[in-house]
């Protein structure tokens, strides 16, 4: 598949939320022959394969392109590798972390620079947590501490180093708050072979459990459970939710894109905190 065929199947930002479930690659009904182009991407929280492509018929102008979903970054890397689909969409800090570490692969932006806000996700009827959680976000972007870890724990990470491990805040005798994370999607977050998190969501996480003096408890989930883990009362935060940025804005939809409204991948009774970061959509592709 040349490039110029590839240029024309970039999505919109709402396509790219990088979270993870499942077991292995997991593809739609519309495959309508050996011309469509297959897109990679980790499972959504809330939006089957199936109903995306349907939406992609339905709204998309590219006349054939099929979406598959992958447990996680190693699978659909694989699925790369192997020729199963022609792109991997992500943000672009994983995007960058993979290609420093893998000289077969490089990254592609699209064409209108499509992005996704960060968010956290919380109970609806839990408003005092979720007010707490905001306001503590919002004092760590004006004091500059996101920014600082951000660049601590992203822009300066090295081509050989991983992401560092972050000890969590224990206060003696409290109450965890218990953080839902997939913890495979490093630089953000990354849960270590000996049971370590680490990364830029991790660090934040510490630090907000500095700042309300409560120990964090991270729970390792799958993207496809962390809703149910949320509505069981087996976490009190998923941490992260991605969601398009001003979804309403033409100027972010892909060439020859489609956008999905904003809500797309909210299950009901979660409610999103503000956004905490915010990260550009890109496409992976093999090195010919």
């Amino acid at each position: 598949m040349n490039w110029k065929k590839l240029a024309s199947v970039v999505m919109s930002c709402a396509l790219a939320g990088a979270v993870l479930v499942g077991c292995g690659g997991q593809q739609g009904n519309n495959q309508d022959g050996k011309n469509a182009v297959k897109i990679g991407l980790l499972t959504r929280q809330n939006l089957s394969v199936d109903r995306l492509n349907e939406m992609a018929k339905e709204k998309s102008s590219n006349e054939n392109i099929v979406y598959s979903y992958y447990d996680n970054l190693s699978a659909m890397q694989m699925a790369l590798d192997t020729g199963k689909i022609d792109i991997m969409s992500a943000h672009k800090n994983v995007a960058k972390y993979l290609t420093d570490r893998n000289s077969n692969l490089e990254m592609k932006e699209m064409d209108k620079h499509p992005k996704d806000d960060f968010c956290f996700g919380v109970r609806k009827g839990e408003d005092a947590l979720k007010a707490d959680l905001d306001k503590v976000i919002a004092d760590m972007k004006a004091d500059g501490t996101l920014d600082k870890l951000a660049k601590e724990y992203i822009a300066d990470l090295k081509k050989d180093q991983e992401p560092p491990a972050v000890t969590l805040p224990f206060q003696p005798g409290e109450v965890p708050l218990r953080i839902a994370v997939t913890g495979d999607l490093p630089p953000f977050d990354l849960v270590k072979a000996d049971g370590n998190a680490a990364g830029f969501n991790t660090a934040i996480l510490a630090e907000i459990g500095k700042r309300l003096k409560r120990s964090i408890e991270v729970v390792q989930v799958a993207s496809a459970g962390r809703a149910a883990a949320l509505t069981s009362k087996k976490v009190d935060v998923v941490f992260w939710t991605a969601v398009p940025v001003k979804a309403d804005n033409p100027d972010l939809v892909g060439l020859k894109g489609f956008l999905l409204p904003r809500d797309a991948d909210i299950p009901e009774g979660m409610l999103l905190s503000n956004p905490y970061f915010t990260d550009e959509v890109v496409d992976i592709l093999k090195k010919k």
